[in-house]
């Protein structure tokens, strides 16, 4: 380590205090309004390693954050500063937290809290096929009441934040992803950042905004967010991993954090000074920030050089407190905490509003989906021309009836596997946007959960309906009108029912990787007590009951009755077979319940289903953060 200990000044600091570097400024306007306050700030969380003892992630940490102030919080990996940011902003989960938070002197009320603040994540979760100007537009519609402004202001208030963060180039450009070209990732980091403003927000959290980031886009992101900050009278606090000696100076205050303890905290202006007067000189070549994060990480190149790094941070955290506790400003704020004060926040939209907004979004993202679209398309002509032609003609005699039964199960099996597969995927990146929306209150999960099923429905009827047709004549079904319509209408139930069960799996199974594993399983299983590969009467009692929970048994019964009843058969002499369709019925058990009575209980199953997934959205979207 380039910082060694020095136990002697440690000692001297600790015996007459500093000047209270948190407070020194050489501005004479008076200081601006504490917005957040903290003090006594400790997280502790059970240590799977050490048989579930206590491991405390913050120790005792206090501190305040007034408007137009931009904080850094700066540690290295392990430090707790993306604990203490969710600590502060309200999402922070699992464990026990104790202290006290503030909000203008007051204790937080979480219904409101989370509306005034704004929180950008390390991870910039958005969709792909929208512009920048359209992700702001639907942001600042889905988030600014109608109450409180009109179209135009919401438009005016875009236009704003695209100026105010130098999106103007990119204002048509696609957010993308992976694979889709599409704004840079400095770029895509001030949209996120925009999405955030919109509602003008009293305080900012930032976890890692320029992580990912050049040193050109970093400064300009720290930059953007400090000028705005000042602008519009908001604290501002980042976490930042280590920030280069221009982005360092650019905070108006540093937190910097070890092991969970608060080394110093205080302008950024007078940090080397303090350093200094404990024998700890930042060299004047040398990034101060590379200097402070070096002096309070742990050296791990042997147990000699681990033991002393430890008690350099400890006695470092140890002379910080008694600084301040010197200087008198060991505030205990748990005394003025009094009843929870409700924060003004805004209003919501009508769940129409929401609805409709979020409907016409999921629209956008699928018509541009392009190559996802044309897949589909391709995959429903392909399998009809495949499978039609496979049943090419079927003829009236003994042979056809196995092949009628045949074309009417791989219809239905068509009704699941490629509907929940491809959509699975995209329902899986939705929600995890939904529940990042979510945690800012900015919209109601119905709204989210009935505009996703409303727009992937028709999405998926129009290339099965060429699918279902195409196989319907070539393989020549029964060409009745009628028929051909019944059929048609319960391939949309099928495929109706299959949205519900993937909307299931992809809302009570928190892992894509384990929901591809989950939902194929279970409709393998429903394929095989379908009612083609075991006759329903014959399957042992313990199994028996899988056939009425079973949706591929209900649209294959319904597609049975349909095709056969009113047929006849020529039979070969000397072969045993059916002469009537009503034998065929019999005989695999299809016809214990009419159609109608039929498709009532597929779309009773699919309506369940879908309550039942909304119900699991419901729970995993559901914040469980820790409030104090």
């Amino acid at each position: 380590m380039s910082a060694t200990f020095d136990e002697e000044a440690l000692t001297q600091g600790a015996q007459t205090p500093l000047v209270n570097a948190s407070r020194v400024s050489a501005d004479p306007r008076p200081p601006a309004e504490v917005i957040l306050q903290w003090s006594d700030l400790t997280y502790e969380v059970k240590s799977k390693d050490e048989g579930g003892a206590q491991r405390t992630i913050l120790h005792q940490i206090a501190g305040e954050a007034r408007a137009g102030e931009t904080i850094a919080i700066i540690g290295s990996s392990g430090a707790g500063k993306t604990t203490l940011l969710n600590a502060l902003s309200g999402r922070i989960v699992g464990g026990k937290l104790s202290g006290t938070i503030l909000y203008r002197g007051a204790r937080r009320d979480p219904s409101s809290f989370k509306r005034i603040n704004a929180y950008v994540r390390q991870d910039d979760l958005m969709h792909p096929m929208l512009t920048v100007h359209e992700t702001l537009t639907y942001a600042s519609r889905l988030r600014l009441p109608n109450s409180q402004y009109t179209s135009q202001q919401k438009a005016d208030r875009v236009e704003a934040v695209i100026r105010q963060l130098r999106l103007t180039a990119a204002r048509n450009t696609r957010i993308g992803d992976a694979a889709v070209r599409g704004v840079s990732g400095g770029e895509r980091k001030r949209v996120s950042i925009g999405t955030e403003l919109l509602t003008d927000p009293r305080l900012l959290f930032l976890d890692e905004p320029t992580s990912g980031l050049d040193s050109n886009s970093s400064e300009l992101v720290v930059e953007l967010v400090k000028g705005i900050s000042v602008e519009h009278g908001i604290a501002t606090l980042m976490t930042i991993h280590q920030p280069n000696a221009r982005i360092f100076n650019t905070f108006d205050k540093v937190i910097l954090l070890s092991q969970g303890r608060i080394i110093y905290f205080g302008p950024t202006a007078t940090a080397i000074d303090y350093f200094a007067g404990l024998g700890y000189q930042c060299p004047i070549h040398e990034n101060p920030a590379d200097y402070f994060i070096d002096l309070m990480t742990l050296d791990y190149r042997s147990d000699e050089t681990l033991a002393r790094s430890k008690d350099q941070i400890k006695a470092l955290a140890e002379t910080f407190a008694a600084n301040e506790k010197a200087a008198g400003e060991d505030k205990h704020l748990s005394a003025l905490a009094g009843e929870a004060a409700r924060a003004h926040s805004l209003p919501r939209n009508n769940w129409f509003y929401e609805y409709s907004t979020l409907a016409r979004r999921d629209w956008l993202n699928l018509l541009r989906n392009v190559p996802f679209l044309a897949g589909q398309l391709v995959q429903s002509i392909f399998m009809s021309l495949l499978i039609g032609f496979m049943f090419f003609y079927l003829k009236h005699d003994s042979t056809s009836v196995s092949n009628r039964l045949g074309v009417m199960f791989v219809i239905v099996v068509n009704a699941t596997f490629p509907v929940i597969m491809p959509l699975l995927s995209l329902y899986y990146k939705e929600r995890d946007i939904m529940i990042r929306e979510r945690s800012s209150a900015t919209y109601r999960v119905t709204a989210f959960y009935v505009s996703k099923f409303t727009t992937l429905l028709p999405m998926t009827f129009v290339p099965n309906t060429v699918f279902f047709t195409g196989v319907y004549f070539i393989s020549h079904l029964t060409f009745d009108a009628g028929k051909y319509f019944i059929g048609l209408a319960t391939f949309f139930c099928m495929i109706t029912v299959s949205i519900s069960y993937l909307l299931l799996v992809g809302s009570a199974v928190k892992s894509m990787d384990v929901g591809f594993i989950v939902a194929p399983v279970i409709v393998t299983i429903q394929l095989l007590f379908g009612g083609l590969f075991a006759n329903p009467a014959s399957i042992t009692p313990v199994l028996r009951w899988i056939r009425w929970v079973n949706p591929i048994q209900y649209g294959f019964s319904i597609l049975s009755q349909n095709e056969l009843r009113g047929l006849t058969f020529t039979c070969t002499p000397g072969r045993e077979c059916f002469e009537t369709g009503e034998q065929v019925i019999a005989a695999y058990s299809t016809g214990r319940f009419t159609i109608w009575q039929n498709i009532l209980l597929l779309l009773m199953l699919g309506a369940v289903e879908a309550v039942v997934g909304y119900i699991f959205l419901r729970w995993v979207a559901r914040p469980r953060y820790i409030w104090l």
